[in-house]
């Protein structure tokens, strides 16, 4: 109720409408698509009674190993941002429209548990809308007017999930991630990372969730980094001025994704 509240208090002032959209996007996202994985979660049992199930991958339900045993692909969207006390630095930072794709193994206990190892390609960033910075001091600093520009992070990733059936076709997913910074571009150019002071290995935790059904997957899953962005003193330029950061910028990204697999 208050996410949508927050648009219509604002019809009046499109720039600020605009703002709020972009903020509130991302939640209202996470909302659609959880609807959308309980539902499939909830209805498609009954139709699996005529058709195929995830119970079609469970050795003819000997319980030796999870039906979520096989291999496959996968893709989809990212809504990445980042956040942390640096952020504050840097004028109005906002989320950036990505992508994520990859392959997966999933390696089964028993009927509820499994273990789920993938290797990703995925971007994030984020973007800077158009405004000016001080690039003076005392009472009457110099600013600095500087365009919009999209900062895009591309990463290799690791994650190791914990898999855990809720119903025959909605799971929940839950471990580390770690991943390596492999490029980034600023404003359309190709950075050199130790030059700008970022840092290359990346670590946090993912969780979400993923409904099944046969051999295809919809699932929405929300990344949290731990590892710093930034090195402490790194100075990033907009426009002529440089800004100096303590580090405190942290990646965090919202993905949904389509997959495709097989038994093992």
């Amino acid at each position: 109720m208050g996410l949508y509240f927050c648009f219509i208090v604002s019809l009046s002032d499109r720039p600020a409408m605009a703002g709020l959209f972009i903020n509130c996007f991302p939640l209202l996202l996470m909302k659609k698509i959880f609807l959308l994985l309980a539902l499939a979660g909830f209805a498609t049992p009954a139709f699996a009674q005529g058709g195929m199930s995830s119970t079609a991958y469970d050795n003819g339900g000997s319980g030796n190993e999870s039906r979520n045993s096989g291999v496959g692909i996968k893709g989809g969207y990212n809504v990445a941002y980042v956040k942390g006390s640096d952020v504050d630095l840097f004028p109005n930072a906002n989320s950036l429209a990505a992508f994520n794709g990859g392959a997966y193994a999933q390696f089964g206990f028993n009927n509820f548990a499994s273990l789920q190892i993938e290797v990703l390609y995925s971007r994030k960033g984020y973007h800077t809308d158009a405004g000016s910075v001080s690039s003076g001091s005392g009472t009457a600093p110099v600013m600095t007017p500087y365009p919009a520009f999209d900062t895009r992070l591309d990463y290799i990733e690791l994650p190791v999930l914990f898999v855990g059936n809720l119903t025959e076709t909605l799971s929940f997913h839950l471990g580390p991630q770690v991943g390596l910074l492999t490029k980034v571009l600023r404003d359309g150019q190709n950075l050199d990372l130790q030059a700008n002071g970022y840092n290359s290995f990346d670590y946090g935790v993912v969780g979400g969730a993923e409904a099944r059904l046969g051999i295809g997957r919809l699932g929405v899953r929300y990344e949290l980094s731990l590892a710093d962005l930034y090195q402490n003193g790194a100075s990033l330029k907009y426009g002529t001025t440089a800004i100096t950061t303590t580090g405190n910028v942290r990646n965090q990204c919202i993905q949904v994704y389509l997959g495709i697999g097989s038994r093992k």
